[in-house]
């Protein structure tokens, strides 16, 4: 045997599920809603075998109730006291994981939380966010949009008061384009663990029978893949299609919803479309988004 196949030989055996998600990123911050995400993340990352990362962005000038610290401190003040609040998130990441995962990592900075995270990305293959800003500090908090447009990864958007695993029963939203092609694709080791997976497309200007050749196309592409779908259908559009997407999930009792989001840049600012919007700023379960 050559070294080479010796080495590969002695490598552990990793499960399927392990190899496709070996990394999961969660930003942790003083919200009310971080402890919630977190247990979150530390749940999918025990299942899947994944290392936690803890990911947080504290700007100079920041302070947990309010947008400045005393003008009179001295930046070395300042910056240590800005790390000893970063250390006291990294210690409520670690208490909340305990021993449910295989190795934990942290990554603090002393900059704009949406850039942290976005640039930390690139050592995660999902990364958790809350669905808002928080509330007391709007000038330093990072928007979600901006996150979601530029982390160039899968991203689970989990809004306050979200408790438990998400991910037993899913809703995938369906539409012929890129976007929602990368979501599905990006979403596979997730639909793998589902219980219950219905697949939706909400008809706009395809045609019915179009709409239904569409869907049969990617329940064999998830099928291939080992994912069985459990009803899929397609439905007319009646008002908004992210109030309608949150109404099938409810009748589905659904705790996820797979999509892709849909956004570019104009003047240095994020444009998104009405669906992404909407699941952002108003969904009450928790979001698997991709663009």
């Amino acid at each position: 045997m050559t070294d080479t196949l010796a080495k590969v030989a002695e490598r552990p055996a990793r499960t399927a599920l392990g190899t496709a998600v070996a990394s999961i990123m969660v930003y942790v911050d003083f919200d009310l809603g971080c402890d919630d995400r977190i247990r979150i993340a530390v749940d999918w990352a025990a299942i899947f075998g994944a290392t936690l990362i803890g990911v947080a962005g504290w700007l100079p000038g920041r302070q947990v109730g309010g947008l400045f610290a005393a003008e009179l401190e001295r930046p070395e003040d300042r910056n240590d006291r800005l790390l000893a609040e970063l250390e006291k998130l990294a210690e409520r990441l670690r208490n909340l994981a305990d021993r449910a995962v295989r190795a934990v990592e942290w990554r603090g900075s002393l900059h704009f939380p949406r850039e942290v995270i976005a640039a930390e990305a690139r050592a995660a293959d999902l990364v958790v966010i809350s669905s808002h800003a928080v509330a007391e500090d709007v000038y330093h908090a990072f928007d979600p949009g901006t996150v979601l447009l530029s982390a160039g990864r899968p991203v689970l958007v989990v809004p306050d008061g979200v408790t438990g695993n998400p991910g037993q029963r899913v809703v995938v939203a369906w539409k012929d384009t890129r976007e929602a092609r990368h979501a599905v694709q990006s979403a596979l080791p997730y639909l793998k663990i589902a219980k219950h997976i219905a697949l939706v497309e909400i008809a706009e200007e395809v045609l019915e029978t179009a709409a239904h050749e569409q869907l049969n196309d990617v329940e064999k592409y998830l099928l291939r893949h080992g994912v069985e779908v459990s009803n899929k259908s397609v439905l007319h559009r009646k008002g908004s299609v992210a109030d309608q997407l949150r109404s099938v999930a409810k009748s589905e009792g659904a705790d996820l919803i797979v999509a892709g989001a849909y956004g570019h840049t104009r003047l240095g600012e994020w444009v998104f479309g009405g669906v992404t919007r909407d699941l952002l700023q108003r969904s009450d379960i928790c979001c698997l988004l991709s663009n």
